[in-house]
């Protein structure tokens, strides 16, 4: 498929590739090329169907616009670039329109965040690093009592009886 056809171009009802339209050329593919540039405001002169100077140098100028190569002819390329100007793609096959009665509200559930915690537990919270730290003191100071009295026993003599 081309692009002409699928923009719906001068082609696109019967399926044929695109003449190449150049001075001289006369028909309705001529006519509309001569419209699809007056309605980008490229040519101002009559729809006639004759491919004439005023048509080749529109063709000329909108190829400049477009940036193709500016020979006046209007060859596969330029009518491609045309037919996607003159009628940009159907993105949309139909459109939907929403009636008011046709809508149905559904709340919005939002979880509920959880509850504080009780003022004891506020309390005590604080107090358990404190406890912590004074078990590790107390841990710690009778580990060195310990080692103290076992390295004593060894470095001091034994009595013998």
């Amino acid at each position: 498929m081309t692009l002409n056809q699928l923009h719906g171009g001068p082609m696109a009802q019967v399926g044929l590739p695109m003449p190449l339209l150049q001075p001289g050329s006369q028909g309705a593919a001529v006519s509309q090329l001569q419209t699809s540039l007056a309605q980008l405001g490229f040519y101002n002169d009559s729809i006639d169907g004759l491919y004439g100077s005023t048509t080749t140098q529109a063709v000329k100028v909108f190829q400049q616009a477009k940036v193709l190569p500016a020979d006046g002819i209007a060859g596969p390329q330029t009518q491609q670039v045309l037919a996607l100007a003159t009628s940009p793609p159907k993105l949309v096959s139909r459109l939907v329109v929403l009636q008011p009665d046709s809508l149905t509200f559904t709340p919005l559930v939002v979880a509920l965040p959880a509850s504080p915690p009780s003022p004891w537990w506020l309390l005590v919270m604080p107090l358990i690093p404190l406890i912590g730290g004074g078990l590790t003191y107390l841990q710690h100071q009778h580990q060195t009592k310990r080692l103290s009295k076992l390295s004593n026993q060894t470095c001091s003599p034994r009595q013998h009886r």
